[in-house]
Parts: C-alpha cells; sequence; structure tokens
C-alpha cells in the first residue's frame, strides 16, 4: 500500500496564543496605568453639603486677573507676577483664612491662569476661579 502525500497548503491558522497574548498586554496596561500619577491641580469643587457652611466674606478676598494679553492685575492693577507672590505671602501669614478670585478674561491664556492657580495651591490659599 502506497501513502500519498498531501500536497494542499492549510491556510488556518491557530488564534488561542494571539488570544493569549493580548490578554497579558491588557492585564500589564491596566496595571501601568494605575501606576501613572497625573500631575494635575487639585481643586475644590462644588458639591451638595448638608453642614451649614458661613457665607464667603468678600472683604477679606483679593482679586487677580488676567487680561487676554496675558498680563496680570491685582486688584485693579497691572502687576508682575513675583509681586503679586510676594504680596500673597504676606496675606498668608497675616490671615490663615485668607482667600483670592481669580478672574481671567474669556481669551486669557490657560497657562497663565494655571500658574497663578498654581502659585495659589504652593501657597496654600483657596482660590475662587471666576469663569466668564
Amino acid at each position: 500500500m502506497r501513502l500519498r502525500e498531501r500536497r494542499e497548503i492549510s491556510g488556518e491558522m491557530g488564534m488561542s496564543s494571539m488570544t493569549d497574548i493580548i490578554f497579558i498586554l491588557l492585564i500589564f496596561f491596566m496595571m501601568v496605568s494605575t501606576l501613572v500619577n497625573p500631575s494635575a491641580l487639585n481643586l475644590s469643587l462644588p458639591g451638595n453639603s448638608k453642614t451649614s457652611r458661613k457665607p464667603v466674606n468678600t472683604q477679606r478676598m483679593d482679586d487677580i486677573g488676567i487680561s487676554s494679553s496675558g498680563n496680570f492685575i491685582y486688584n485693579g492693577t497691572t502687576t508682575p507676577i513675583d509681586k503679586i507672590r510676594l504680596t500673597l505671602e504676606r496675606n498668608r501669614a497675616r490671615n490663615a483664612e485668607y482667600k483670592v478670585t481669580v478672574s481671567p478674561d474669556g481669551k486669557a491664556p490657560v497657562e497663565k491662569v494655571v500658574q497663578v492657580l498654581d502659585m495659589t495651591q504652593a501657597l496654600s490659599i483657596n482660590s475662587i476661579l471666576q469663569a466668564e
């Protein structure tokens, strides 16, 4: 009896090993993504609170404005950011509950707004962002 040779080539491919690899990659990326810590601002967002809060006293609050050209305006006067930082440090040393409002123009550069919010966070000053 003579054996025949198979001359047909099979076009099928086993997919079980491919699904194993995809599963392992999925687990790997899920683990790595939990280790990544985004460098974002820690913002206090308004929400429902059952506790009563004291009304905000606007007499103790200074205003930091940002114009559309990127200039900083402290209480109505154009001021460099370094001078604003020194003033905020002085006011924070005098008053532990010191707060400021940050009111950028609608077309103000986002980098300038983030710069002011970073500065107030570094100084542990509560800042209220007044967006238009």
